[in-house]
């Protein structure tokens, strides 16, 4: 589906545009007549209209930039949703698409209004409607104004072209980078390895490897798209000061009587501002081949479909036997866990207590058997089972989205009240922009937040990935009160290192050395393979 045009964004920028260009003209004009305008000229009408225009032109421009504001959060909002319908029940099989990236390009599609249509709607709507008002007028030097449209639309064509092609290339380098960054960080187990790393002097600092990713090569492609816009605009400016000093000579016009009246005087002021009124031009065609690029690489996702399993809801217990994530030297873990209560799964670092409970709600694919009520439930993604990861992702959008990220409609007041609880007022009001170029969030903070999305998305089990790594003892106890509230009608597995003594745990699974059996009330039960 299509988003609407934002044509009041449209029009608010034409009037600022607009406005700002007849203010140059009846300002030049009235300082022209001023100086032979005989006794008993009218001096008010003239300063009260471009006052008046003056007044247009601020407010205008304030309604711009508010109206346009909130148009792009709507259409961030619309881009994502859409990029979420297409990626339901698919995985993105393209280590490149972060989430960071994925933000980049729908910011991109959302931005098109304010960042390029509206500006060079608002410039070729101006030059085109000034070079008829010259012809129709007969102003002198229209044919000058009328060679600098031209030499403007040439640049721009121009510009355009070498845009796409360096936009390309930053998309390309852009999208290496990521996948080198990705496979470089997977590798963080074994960097104490590398030779390179070992034998480098202290001084320069042994925890950086010269094989590193570096993202040198995709900022030179954007200082090369800044510099061709700023060449762009420099070429245009000579050209335009070059007009005005034809015009103003006479050498290619004959003189005639209204070359030295006030009017002429209008058409040279507007060549000198040219640069500034309709340079803007060559930047907003910078945006727009990144927008190509953008709409591009979302067309282009890499997808591989997830088997997903609808609505399992769990009234009695969940049966896991020789069960493990599948293609992964973990143990099997055979156990049966209660449909409600908090279940603690610890264990040493690396025992695979994440990797169990991404298994367990279908992130990652399994072997054994799982049952739920004593049904067998393929391997797949339970669609109402929710895994909080450990390293949450953030949008970088409002609060609000990111508590509510397929638009589902969670009343406001549930959302308030569950941040209080987890002690996160700081996020509040929903509408503040947290993530990238918003308020950076901590760990702890991240940690809550996806907690809190998980919650009023009212999962049947919740498996939670270490809620209490880098949390102080206070708001330990805040995350224990909501867990143990939930738990009461709900199953929730909590995989952690630390286990505050105000956590109501009702069992503890143990992944470690020892027997393999059925988990009861109290008991810690270790599993081997």
């Amino acid at each position: 589906m299509k988003s609407k045009p934002a044509y009041l964004t449209l029009l608010l920028a034409l009037l600022h545009g607009v406005a700002g260009i007849t203010i140059l003209v009846i300002s030049s004009w009235f300082i022209a007549i001023s100086a032979i305008a005989p006794v008993g000229f009218n001096y008010v009408i003239p300063a009260v209209v471009i006052r008046a225009l003056a007044l247009l032109r601020i407010a205008s421009g304030y309604a711009s930039m508010w109206v346009g504001h909130n148009d792009l959060l709507a259409r961030i909002a619309g881009v994502r949703l859409r990029v979420f319908r297409q990626l339901e029940n698919n995985k993105i099989t393209d280590k490149a698409f972060t989430t960071e990236a994925l933000a980049q390009h729908t910011e991109e599609l959302a931005s098109r209004w304010i960042a390029w249509i509206a500006p060079l709607s608002n410039i070729t709507f101006i030059f085109t409607n000034l070079c008829v008002v010259a012809v129709w007028f007969n102003l002198p030097g229209t044919s000058f104004l009328i060679t600098l449209f031209a030499i403007w639309l040439v640049a721009v064509v121009v510009q355009g072209l070498g845009a796409l092609n360096i936009a390309k290339r930053v998309t390309k380098e852009n999208k290496a980078f990521r996948q080198q960054s990705a496979d470089f960080l997977n590798c963080s187990a074994i960097w104490h390895l590398n030779k390179a790393m070992n034998d480098m002097p202290k001084e320069e600092g042994r925890h950086v490897i010269n094989s590193a990713p570096t993202a040198h090569s995709v900022w030179q492609q954007q200082t090369a798209q800044k510099d061709k816009a700023q060449r762009a605009n420099w070429w245009f400016q000579g050209a335009a000061f070059s007009t005005v000093v034809l015009v103003m000579s006479g050498v290619l016009s004959s003189p005639s009587e209204v070359s030295y009246m006030p009017i002429a005087i209008i058409v040279p002021m507007i060549l000198l501002a040219a640069p500034d009124w309709a340079g803007a031009a060559f930047h907003c065609i910078s945006r727009f081949a990144q927008h190509k690029q953008s709409v591009k690489a979302l067309k282009s996702l890499k997808t591989t479909p997830i088997q997903v399993i609808e609505n399992t809801e769990l009234q009695h217990s969940l049966t896991l036997f020789d069960f493990a994530a599948k293609n992964r030297r973990l143990p099997l873990v055979s156990a049966t866990f209660p449909a409600v209560g908090i279940v603690s799964i610890s264990g040493a670092s690396g025992c695979g207590k994440s990797s169990l409970l991404q298994s367990i709600a279908g992130v990652l694919p399994s072997t054994g058997i799982k049952e739920v009520d004593g049904m067998r439930l393929p391997d797949g993604l339970i669609t109402n089972w929710r895994y909080v990861e450990q390293e949450p992702i953030v949008l970088s959008g409002s609060v609000s989205s990111n508590l509510d990220p397929a638009g589902m409609g969670i009343p406001v007041d549930d959302m308030t009240n569950l941040l209080a609880q987890l002690g996160l007022e700081a996020l509040l009001p929903l509408s503040m922009w947290v993530g990238k170029a918003g308020r950076a969030l901590s760990g702890g903070e991240r940690k809550r937040l996806a907690l809190a999305r998980a919650i009023l998305s009212h999962a049947n089990v919740l498996l939670v990935d270490e809620p209490f790594e880098g949390l102080d003892v206070p708001t330990q106890h805040k995350v224990c009160d909501v867990l143990n509230r939930y738990a009461a009608n709900h199953l929730i597995l909590v995989a952690s290192h630390v286990t505050p003594s105000t956590l109501n745990v009702s069992s503890t699974l143990s992944l470690g050395e020892g027997s393999v059996g059925n988990l009861s009330k109290g008991q810690r039960l270790n599993m081997v393979t």
